[in-house]
């Protein structure tokens, strides 16, 4: 059972790593079409546009990073801030569902005629959800297990 439950956990970290390092590729290529995208939601004010357009993909880069690579504690911590931005996108995608605004989720792509978002968006979020909390849950319990590094005296 134990080896099933790394298998999982490992194949969880790939899939929400690869997901946030394939979509700040665009988004760090071309931020002036990312911060486009971002003012398609009418959810921010302008000034905030640019500013979360030009920080958002390194954020996202560094989680996938952390995901992939890191020790533990840096691995939860990926975790935790990747959960929290999948919470808030899919969030903006479900206001705007609602409100009717058709906007391009701007995942993947920051081209002004990309795929409009829809429910799929919100079912593919809730299961990178899922995968982010179990990738959290198992980073915490390896980093509590092992005793922080004690500096030398």
């Amino acid at each position: 059972m134990i080896g099933i439950r790394r298998a999982y956990v490992w194949a969880a970290r790939l899939a929400v790593a690869a997901i946030f390092l394939g979509a700040c590729i665009a988004k760090i290529r071309d931020p002036e079409s990312f911060a486009l995208a971002v003012h398609r939601y009418r959810l921010l004010p302008g000034e905030w546009v640019n500013l979360l357009a030009m920080v958002l993909p390194w954020i996202e880069l560094t989680c996938g990073l952390a995901l992939l690579a890191a020790p533990a504690r840096w691995r939860a911590a990926g975790a935790a801030i990747g959960f929290g931005m999948l919470a808030v996108f899919t969030g903006a995608i479900s206001l705007n569902l609602v409100r009717g605004i058709e906007a391009s989720c701007g995942c993947f792509s920051t081209r002004a005629d990309a795929a409009v978002s829809d429910g799929w968006n919100l079912v593919r979020n809730g299961a990178l959800l899922w995968l982010a909390a179990a990738v959290f849950v198992e980073a915490f319990r390896s980093a509590a297990a092992r005793p922080p590094p004690r500096a030398p005296l």
